[in-house]
Protein backbone atom coordinates (compact mmCIF):
# COMPACT_ATOMS: atom_id res chain seq x y z
CA UNK A 1 0.00 0.00 0.00
CA UNK A 2 2.52 2.33 0.70
CA UNK A 3 4.51 1.97 -1.79
CA UNK A 4 1.78 1.55 -4.22
CA UNK A 5 0.84 5.74 -2.76
CA UNK A 6 4.51 6.34 -3.17
CA UNK A 7 4.74 5.55 -6.52
CA UNK A 8 1.52 7.12 -7.61
CA UNK A 9 3.73 10.28 -6.04
CA UNK A 10 6.04 10.17 -8.81
CA UNK A 11 5.02 12.61 -12.06
CA UNK A 12 5.52 10.42 -15.33
CA UNK A 13 6.16 13.16 -17.87
CA UNK A 14 3.55 13.44 -20.75
CA UNK A 15 4.02 11.15 -23.67
CA UNK A 16 4.93 13.67 -25.92
CA UNK A 17 7.22 16.05 -23.80
CA UNK A 18 10.35 17.47 -24.59
CA UNK A 19 13.15 14.60 -25.82
CA UNK A 20 14.74 13.70 -22.90
CA UNK A 21 18.27 15.56 -21.92
CA UNK A 22 21.00 12.71 -22.05
CA UNK A 23 24.04 14.47 -20.78
CA UNK A 24 26.68 17.10 -21.89
CA UNK A 25 29.80 16.11 -24.08
CA UNK A 26 33.11 17.43 -25.75
CA UNK A 27 32.05 18.01 -29.61
CA UNK A 28 33.64 19.74 -32.04
CA UNK A 29 32.31 21.10 -35.41
CA UNK A 30 33.35 19.66 -38.66
CA UNK A 31 33.26 19.91 -42.40
CA UNK A 32 32.11 17.29 -44.71
CA UNK A 33 35.92 16.72 -45.59
CA UNK A 34 39.05 18.40 -44.88
CA UNK A 35 42.41 18.54 -46.56
CA UNK A 36 45.65 19.13 -45.59
CA UNK A 37 47.79 21.22 -48.05
CA UNK A 38 51.42 21.00 -48.07
CA UNK A 39 54.08 22.75 -50.12
CA UNK A 40 56.89 20.63 -50.88
CA UNK A 41 59.24 23.30 -51.01
CA UNK A 42 60.29 26.78 -49.96
CA UNK A 43 60.57 29.83 -52.43
CA UNK A 44 58.55 32.59 -54.35
CA UNK A 45 54.91 32.39 -53.95
CA UNK A 46 52.61 33.44 -56.77
CA UNK A 47 48.99 33.22 -57.82
CA UNK A 48 47.96 33.03 -54.48
CA UNK A 49 44.18 32.46 -54.21
CA UNK A 50 41.87 34.81 -52.41
CA UNK A 51 40.32 32.80 -49.32
CA UNK A 52 37.59 34.74 -48.47
CA UNK A 53 35.40 33.09 -50.88
CA UNK A 54 33.81 29.77 -51.77
CA UNK A 55 36.87 27.91 -54.31
CA UNK A 56 36.21 25.55 -56.44
CA UNK A 57 37.50 22.23 -57.25
CA UNK A 58 40.72 22.50 -59.19
CA UNK A 59 41.33 26.18 -58.46
CA UNK A 60 45.05 26.84 -58.31
CA UNK A 61 45.49 28.26 -54.94
CA UNK A 62 49.25 29.02 -54.90
CA UNK A 63 52.47 28.45 -57.76
CA UNK A 64 55.94 27.91 -55.63
CA UNK A 65 58.75 28.71 -57.92
CA UNK A 66 56.96 29.92 -61.25
CA UNK A 67 59.82 31.28 -62.74
CA UNK A 68 62.43 28.28 -62.35
CA UNK A 69 60.21 26.14 -63.60
CA UNK A 70 59.27 28.04 -66.75
CA UNK A 71 63.20 28.25 -67.15
CA UNK A 72 63.85 24.13 -66.62
CA UNK A 73 60.65 23.95 -68.49
CA UNK A 74 62.44 25.64 -71.57
CA UNK A 75 65.60 23.88 -70.74
CA UNK A 76 63.74 20.75 -70.97
CA UNK A 77 62.05 21.50 -74.46
CA UNK A 78 65.69 22.10 -75.63
CA UNK A 79 66.96 18.86 -74.41
CA UNK A 80 64.31 17.10 -76.11
CA UNK A 81 64.66 18.80 -79.63
CA UNK A 82 67.86 17.79 -79.30
CA UNK A 83 67.24 14.61 -78.69
CA UNK A 84 64.94 14.30 -81.69
CA UNK A 85 67.53 15.70 -84.20
CA UNK A 86 70.23 12.77 -82.99
CA UNK A 87 67.48 10.40 -82.92
CA UNK A 88 66.37 11.29 -86.79
CA UNK A 89 69.74 11.82 -88.29
CA UNK A 90 70.53 7.79 -86.91
CA UNK A 91 67.63 7.14 -88.30
CA UNK A 92 67.84 8.54 -91.34
CA UNK A 93 71.08 7.07 -92.24
CA UNK A 94 69.50 3.51 -91.53
CA UNK A 95 67.21 4.29 -93.73
CA UNK A 96 69.88 5.45 -95.89
CA UNK A 97 71.48 2.00 -95.45
CA UNK A 98 68.41 0.24 -95.97
CA UNK A 99 67.54 1.67 -99.76
CA UNK A 100 71.31 0.65 -100.89
CA UNK A 101 70.69 -2.47 -99.42
CA UNK A 102 67.67 -3.04 -101.07
CA UNK A 103 69.12 -1.79 -104.37
CA UNK A 104 71.88 -4.30 -104.00
CA UNK A 105 69.47 -7.25 -103.05
CA UNK A 106 67.84 -6.14 -106.82
CA UNK A 107 70.74 -6.35 -109.02
CA UNK A 108 71.86 -9.97 -110.51
CA UNK A 109 74.87 -11.70 -109.55
CA UNK A 110 76.96 -10.12 -112.70
CA UNK A 111 76.22 -6.55 -111.59
CA UNK A 112 76.77 -6.76 -107.89
CA UNK A 113 80.12 -7.62 -109.07
CA UNK A 114 80.35 -3.97 -109.70
CA UNK A 115 79.13 -2.58 -106.93
CA UNK A 116 81.00 -0.49 -104.76
CA UNK A 117 78.58 -0.26 -101.74
CA UNK A 118 80.10 -3.12 -100.03
CA UNK A 119 83.01 -4.97 -99.31
CA UNK A 120 83.01 -8.48 -100.33
CA UNK A 121 83.06 -9.43 -96.24
CA UNK A 122 79.91 -7.54 -95.73
CA UNK A 123 78.03 -8.60 -98.27
CA UNK A 124 73.65 -7.54 -97.27
CA UNK A 125 71.18 -10.26 -97.37
CA UNK A 126 67.61 -10.61 -96.56
CA UNK A 127 68.55 -10.91 -92.78
CA UNK A 128 70.18 -7.56 -93.15
CA UNK A 129 66.68 -5.78 -93.99
CA UNK A 130 65.11 -6.98 -91.11
CA UNK A 131 67.64 -5.85 -88.83
CA UNK A 132 67.61 -2.28 -90.32
CA UNK A 133 63.93 -2.42 -89.65
CA UNK A 134 64.06 -3.67 -85.95
CA UNK A 135 66.96 -0.52 -85.46
CA UNK A 136 64.77 2.00 -87.03
CA UNK A 137 62.05 0.64 -85.16
CA UNK A 138 64.05 0.51 -81.92
CA UNK A 139 64.90 4.23 -82.41
CA UNK A 140 61.68 5.40 -83.16
CA UNK A 141 60.09 3.86 -79.93
CA UNK A 142 63.35 4.92 -78.25
CA UNK A 143 62.24 8.70 -79.31
CA UNK A 144 58.72 8.26 -78.25
CA UNK A 145 59.60 6.61 -74.94
CA UNK A 146 62.24 9.17 -74.18
CA UNK A 147 60.46 12.29 -74.96
CA UNK A 148 57.36 10.76 -72.28
CA UNK A 149 59.47 9.96 -69.65
CA UNK A 150 61.07 13.09 -69.66
CA UNK A 151 57.94 15.49 -69.48
CA UNK A 152 56.94 12.60 -66.45
CA UNK A 153 60.16 13.35 -64.86
CA UNK A 154 59.71 17.20 -65.05
CA UNK A 155 55.73 17.01 -64.02
CA UNK A 156 56.85 14.65 -60.83
CA UNK A 157 59.45 17.54 -60.20
CA UNK A 158 57.41 20.60 -60.92
CA UNK A 159 53.36 19.63 -60.91
CA UNK A 160 53.43 19.34 -57.24
CA UNK A 161 54.71 23.02 -56.90
CA UNK A 162 51.38 24.16 -58.19
CA UNK A 163 48.82 23.56 -55.71
CA UNK A 164 44.72 23.40 -56.14
CA UNK A 165 41.57 23.09 -54.68
CA UNK A 166 40.97 19.05 -54.26
CA UNK A 167 36.79 19.88 -53.90
CA UNK A 168 35.20 22.81 -53.80
CA UNK A 169 34.51 24.44 -50.43
CA UNK A 170 36.74 26.92 -48.28
CA UNK A 171 40.12 27.63 -47.41
CA UNK A 172 42.56 28.40 -44.60
CA UNK A 173 46.31 29.79 -44.93
CA UNK A 174 48.11 28.57 -42.03
CA UNK A 175 50.01 31.72 -42.12
CA UNK A 176 49.69 35.76 -42.64
CA UNK A 177 48.76 36.97 -46.08
CA UNK A 178 50.52 39.44 -47.58
CA UNK A 179 49.04 42.83 -48.15
CA UNK A 180 48.93 42.39 -52.24
CA UNK A 181 48.11 38.71 -53.00
CA UNK A 182 49.43 39.31 -56.83
CA UNK A 183 52.60 40.19 -55.33
CA UNK A 184 55.35 37.50 -55.17
CA UNK A 185 56.50 36.97 -51.99
CA UNK A 186 59.13 34.64 -50.43
CA UNK A 187 57.67 31.90 -48.41
CA UNK A 188 60.25 29.93 -45.79
CA UNK A 189 58.21 27.66 -43.62
CA UNK A 190 57.35 24.68 -45.06
CA UNK A 191 57.84 23.35 -41.40
CA UNK A 192 53.88 23.35 -40.98
CA UNK A 193 50.85 22.80 -43.82
CA UNK A 194 50.39 25.23 -46.07
CA UNK A 195 46.48 25.88 -46.08
CA UNK A 196 43.78 23.20 -45.53
CA UNK A 197 41.05 23.15 -47.19
CA UNK A 198 37.53 22.16 -46.28
CA UNK A 199 34.02 20.90 -48.28
CA UNK A 200 31.42 23.08 -47.01
CA UNK A 201 28.86 21.21 -48.63
CA UNK A 202 27.80 19.85 -45.01
CA UNK A 203 28.62 21.05 -41.33
CA UNK A 204 28.83 18.63 -38.30
CA UNK A 205 28.48 18.91 -34.84
CA UNK A 206 30.36 15.60 -34.02
CA UNK A 207 30.41 14.07 -30.21
CA UNK A 208 31.96 10.88 -29.11
CA UNK A 209 29.65 8.10 -27.15
CA UNK A 210 31.33 6.08 -25.42
CA UNK A 211 28.47 4.36 -23.16
CA UNK A 212 27.40 0.91 -24.52
CA UNK A 213 23.57 1.58 -23.54
CA UNK A 214 23.62 4.58 -25.95
CA UNK A 215 24.81 2.90 -28.54
CA UNK A 216 22.14 0.36 -28.57
CA UNK A 217 19.54 2.80 -29.04
CA UNK A 218 17.52 3.77 -32.06
CA UNK A 219 20.43 6.66 -33.24
CA UNK A 220 17.72 8.00 -35.41
CA UNK A 221 16.29 9.86 -32.08
CA UNK A 222 19.09 11.60 -30.99
CA UNK A 223 19.92 15.24 -31.92
CA UNK A 224 22.51 17.76 -30.49
CA UNK A 225 22.27 21.25 -29.79
CA UNK A 226 25.25 23.50 -28.99
CA UNK A 227 24.65 27.19 -27.51
CA UNK A 228 26.30 29.90 -28.33
CA UNK A 229 26.68 33.20 -27.20
CA UNK A 230 23.54 35.65 -26.93
CA UNK A 231 21.16 32.92 -26.64
CA UNK A 232 21.78 31.29 -30.18
CA UNK A 233 22.13 27.66 -30.85
CA UNK A 234 23.55 25.05 -33.70
CA UNK A 235 21.04 22.34 -33.85
CA UNK A 236 22.07 19.54 -35.45
CA UNK A 237 19.88 16.20 -36.33
CA UNK A 238 21.71 12.55 -36.62
CA UNK A 239 23.39 11.88 -39.71
CA UNK A 240 25.52 8.72 -39.07
CA UNK A 241 28.59 7.25 -37.15
CA UNK A 242 31.71 5.66 -36.84
CA UNK A 243 34.08 4.25 -35.69
CA UNK A 244 37.15 6.35 -35.35
CA UNK A 245 41.01 6.51 -34.23
CA UNK A 246 41.44 8.46 -31.24
CA UNK A 247 44.62 10.57 -30.66
CA UNK A 248 45.40 8.05 -27.83
CA UNK A 249 45.39 5.46 -30.44
CA UNK A 250 42.24 3.50 -29.45
CA UNK A 251 38.73 2.85 -30.93
CA UNK A 252 35.66 5.46 -30.13
CA UNK A 253 32.64 5.76 -31.47
CA UNK A 254 31.85 9.25 -32.57
CA UNK A 255 28.13 10.32 -34.07
CA UNK A 256 27.91 12.95 -37.00
CA UNK A 257 25.02 15.61 -36.44
CA UNK A 258 24.23 17.23 -39.59
CA UNK A 259 23.78 21.15 -39.17
CA UNK A 260 21.38 23.44 -41.36
CA UNK A 261 22.86 25.05 -44.66
CA UNK A 262 22.20 28.07 -42.49
CA UNK A 263 24.31 27.51 -39.85
CA UNK A 264 26.89 26.78 -42.35
CA UNK A 265 28.64 29.90 -42.18
CA UNK A 266 28.68 29.78 -38.34
CA UNK A 267 30.13 26.83 -38.47
CA UNK A 268 32.77 27.28 -40.43
CA UNK A 269 34.00 30.30 -38.43
CA UNK A 270 33.87 27.61 -35.36
CA UNK A 271 35.99 24.96 -37.16
CA UNK A 272 39.26 23.83 -34.85
CA UNK A 273 37.49 24.85 -31.50
CA UNK A 274 36.16 23.23 -28.51
CA UNK A 275 32.80 23.18 -27.64
CA UNK A 276 30.26 21.60 -25.54
CA UNK A 277 27.31 19.77 -27.02
CA UNK A 278 24.06 18.97 -25.19
CA UNK A 279 23.23 15.39 -26.68
CA UNK A 280 18.78 14.73 -26.31
CA UNK A 281 16.76 11.81 -27.49
CA UNK A 282 13.44 11.29 -28.79
CA UNK A 283 11.57 8.71 -26.83
CA UNK A 284 8.70 8.25 -28.85
CA UNK A 285 5.38 7.46 -26.86
CA UNK A 286 5.34 4.20 -24.97
CA UNK A 287 7.46 5.01 -22.28
CA UNK A 288 7.51 6.56 -18.56
CA UNK A 289 9.65 9.27 -17.90
CA UNK A 290 10.51 10.00 -14.13
CA UNK A 291 12.50 12.76 -12.47
CA UNK A 292 15.58 11.77 -10.74
CA UNK A 293 14.82 14.65 -8.00
CA UNK A 294 11.98 12.64 -7.13
CA UNK A 295 13.11 9.25 -7.02
CA UNK A 296 15.72 9.83 -4.94
CA UNK A 297 13.27 11.73 -2.40
CA UNK A 298 11.94 7.93 -2.01
CA UNK A 299 12.24 6.42 0.88
CA UNK A 300 13.48 3.36 -1.14
CA UNK A 301 16.54 5.49 -2.47
CA UNK A 302 18.01 4.97 1.21
CA UNK A 303 18.29 1.37 0.57
CA UNK A 304 19.25 0.97 -3.09
CA UNK A 305 22.54 1.57 -4.69
CA UNK A 306 21.47 2.36 -8.18
CA UNK A 307 19.01 3.63 -10.06
CA UNK A 308 17.84 -0.40 -11.36
CA UNK A 309 17.56 -1.49 -8.08
CA UNK A 310 15.29 1.72 -7.16
CA UNK A 311 13.30 1.24 -10.62
CA UNK A 312 13.27 -2.71 -10.10
CA UNK A 313 11.33 -1.69 -6.62
CA UNK A 314 9.12 1.42 -7.27
CA UNK A 315 7.98 0.13 -11.32
CA UNK A 316 8.48 -3.62 -11.42
CA UNK A 317 6.81 -3.64 -14.04
CA UNK A 318 8.89 -1.76 -16.21
CA UNK A 319 12.68 -1.33 -17.45
CA UNK A 320 15.42 1.38 -17.76
CA UNK A 321 15.44 2.23 -21.48
CA UNK A 322 17.92 5.70 -21.01
CA UNK A 323 19.23 7.57 -17.90
CA UNK A 324 19.21 11.08 -19.05
CA UNK A 325 20.81 13.85 -16.92
CA UNK A 326 17.45 14.70 -14.94
CA UNK A 327 15.30 11.96 -15.75
CA UNK A 328 15.04 8.38 -16.04
CA UNK A 329 13.18 7.21 -19.14
CA UNK A 330 11.08 3.11 -18.60
CA UNK A 331 9.31 1.05 -20.98
CA UNK A 332 7.24 -1.60 -20.42
CA UNK A 333 8.57 -4.94 -19.44
CA UNK A 334 8.61 -7.57 -22.23
CA UNK A 335 6.07 -10.16 -21.71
Amino acid sequence: MIRSLITSMLVALPLMAEPVLVSKFSAKIVPERVSVIALPERGTITDLADPTGRLEAGTIIAIANKERTATEREDMELQLERDRLTKRDEIQKLQLQRRQVEFYLSLSASERRYNSDFTPDKIPTADTLQDIDARISLLERELRTLERRRRDEFENKHGPLTLRMPFSGRLQYSFPLPENLAEPFEYTDNSRPFATACDDSAFYITISVGESDLALLDEHRFSATVNLPGGRRLNGTYSHRRVERSSNGGDMLVYYFRLPETAHETAFSMLGSNSTAQLTYETGTDVLRVKKAELAATPEAATCENWAELISLLYPQHSILLIGQREIVLVPNAE
